[in-house]
Parts: C-alpha cells; structure tokens; sequence
C-alpha cells in the first residue's frame, strides 16, 4: 500500500512544480515565432503566398493578403515597424522562406525564396532584456518576430525584432519576375488597382528604386 503524505505537503510540492513551469517559460528558449510583410509607403502590394519550411520539412502556408506599410516611402526606414503576424506555438525552427507577391503600383509579379541562416534562429531562440516605454522597468523578451518586406523593383528585405527590442536586419535580396504573371495565370490578374493616393504619389514623384 503506497503511504499517502500529508495534505500540506501535497500543496507545498504542487506549488513547487508550478514555480518551475513558470521560470521556463520566463527563462526558457523563447516557445515560438511569428511572420508577417510590410511595403513602403504608397508602394502597395499584395501577397499572393507567403510559405516557411520548418525544421520538420514542414512547409508552413501562412494567409497574407494586404500588405501593411511603413511610415516612410524612400528606405527601409521603419525597421522598428515589425510584429504581428500568426505565431507559430509547436512548428519547428524555420529554415526557408518563400514569398510571392503583386507590386500594384508597376505592376509587376515577383517571388523571392530565401534560407534562414543558422544565426538568425539562434536570434529567434534567445531571450533579452528590452524596454517597452508604457512598463515601468526592462523585462526579458524574445526577439521572435519575422518581418519580410517587398518594394517595386523585386526589392525584398528580412528583419526580426521583439517587443522592446531593436530590430536587426538579416538580409535583403532581389527577387525574380514570376514569368506566369498574376496569380501565375490564374484569375483575374492583379488583385486591385493602386489606392488614389498611391497613384497621386507615383504621378507627382515616381517610383524611388534606387532607395530599396
């Protein structure tokens, strides 16, 4: 017969496996990543895939769509900009990433597929000390965040960043035409025609490639 212990004891021991929980989850690697795109200003696109391989060789389908914009049209200047995007709890490290998109503002249909170096999911993995300005002092947070940005031109740029913590850039390329066009063939053609103030901007300054 197994001796049954105090109930004391029984709460004291719960408590104690609950504490440890908690300090990984603080402590620990940090438990997932997130994705999401932006554009510049003005320079509206849209997503016709966006896909991660994990490292399972899972190859991840992740809705996009409207593409968010940064607060500037000339440069990538507004790293800070990333976050949001589905988070991704029990997929593994991502390994590739690949992305095709609509610049409405050209037009133009481009892909771009991308290796993740192995620096970059330790960068995603580790936790840091960060500042968010509405708590009162740092806390440590995870740099999990993935941003792929996409401009006219093919233009493509990857960062990550966390709450409280600077973004840092991890690389930019230069995407190839999709010889199929829209939709690689498919449907309609380009998803919708440029905002009035997309096209206004263009007219009056032009599409500023040379800054991407």
């Amino acid at each position: 017969m197994i001796p049954r212990l105090p109930a004391l004891l029984l709460v004291f021991l719960g408590l104690s496996a609950c504490g440890d929980s908690r300090t990984d989850r603080i402590s620990g690697p940090c438990p997932h990543w997130a994705i999401t795109t932006v554009s510049p200003r003005h320079m509206e696109a849209w997503i016709e895939t966006l896909y991660v391989k994990d490292s399972h060789g899972s190859w991840l389908h992740i809705p996009q769509g409207v593409v968010g914009e940064l607060p500037d049209t000339v440069g990538w200047s507004g790293l800070h900009y990333g976050g949001g995007g589905p988070q991704f709890l029990d997929a593994g490290a991502p390994m590739e990433i690949y992305v095709r998109w609509q610049s409405l503002v050209e037009p133009q249909t481009y892909n771009w597929r991308f290796t993740v170096p192995e620096s970059m999911r330790q960068m995603l993995l580790k936790r840091e000390l960060g500042k968010v300005w509405y708590k009162p002092r740092p806390e440590m947070a995870c740099r999990s965040d993935i941003t792929v940005g996409v401009a006219p031109g093919g233009h493509a740029i990857l960062w990550v960043d966390g709450q409280g913590l600077a973004s840092v850039e991890i690389t930019r390329g230069q995407a190839t035409v999709e010889p199929l066009g829209p939709g690689q063939g498919w449907g309609k053609g380009y998803a919708y025609p440029p905002s009035e103030d997309a096209k206004k901007y263009v007219e009056e300054h032009g599409i500023p490639y040379e800054s991407w």
